[in-house]
């Protein structure tokens, strides 16, 4: 009987530690409201807004403004969609002393990328599908710590960003505006 019990619990346990839940981010960084049908149910994102969702793993089908359909088997824990095929540009960010800058190992290959008309080199990545699965630590809109503390046993660390076109242009804006 004991057997049983620690089964039944053992079960539980493990039942409860898996999560069958994708975390999906549907992101509008436009000037015009967005709908999305994902299987049977409408969302409305608001202009230069986001909406967030639970589904189940498994397949799924979007079905976007132009009447684009599009199925999909969900496997990640998170994924955003960008249903206005927007460009958005994933940046690594460094953090620590600039002794280890040049060493460091960065999470996104150094290379140019054209992001917005504009060509430009460094740890960049640009991404503009309809479904992308998150591996950045910061989203559009989300702002990036200046400074974060960094784990004893690390000289250094890094942190992904992504920027929709507006975010990026107001960086380079303030950073302009900063040189003066």
């Amino acid at each position: 009987m004991k057997k049983y019990v620690l089964l039944s619990i053992l079960s539980v346990v493990l039942l409860m530690s898996c999560d069958d839940n994708v975390h999906l981010t549907i992101d509008n960084p436009t000037e015009f409201s967005i709908e999305v049908v994902i299987d049977t149910l409408k969302y409305a994102v608001p202009p230069k807004d986001v909406v967030r969702l639970e589904i189940l793993k498994g397949e799924h089908q979007l079905t976007l403004e132009n009447d684009s359909i599009i199925k999909y088997n969900f496997t990640d824990e998170a994924y955003m969609i960008n249903p206005s095929l927007s460009e958005y540009l994933l940046s690594d960010e460094y953090y620590g002393p600039k002794r280890f800058q040049d060493s460091y190992a960065s999470k996104l290959t150094n290379k140019k990328v054209s992001f917005i008309g504009m060509t430009i080199e460094g740890n960049y990545k640009v991404i503009s599908d309809v479904i992308n699965k998150v591996t950045w630590d910061y989203g559009p809109r989300e702002s990036i710590p200046k400074r974060i503390k960094i784990d004893e046993d690390k000289s250094y660390t890094s942190l992904i960003k992504a920027y929709d076109s507006n975010e990026f242009k107001e960086l380079i804006m303030s950073t302009r505006s900063g040189e003066d």
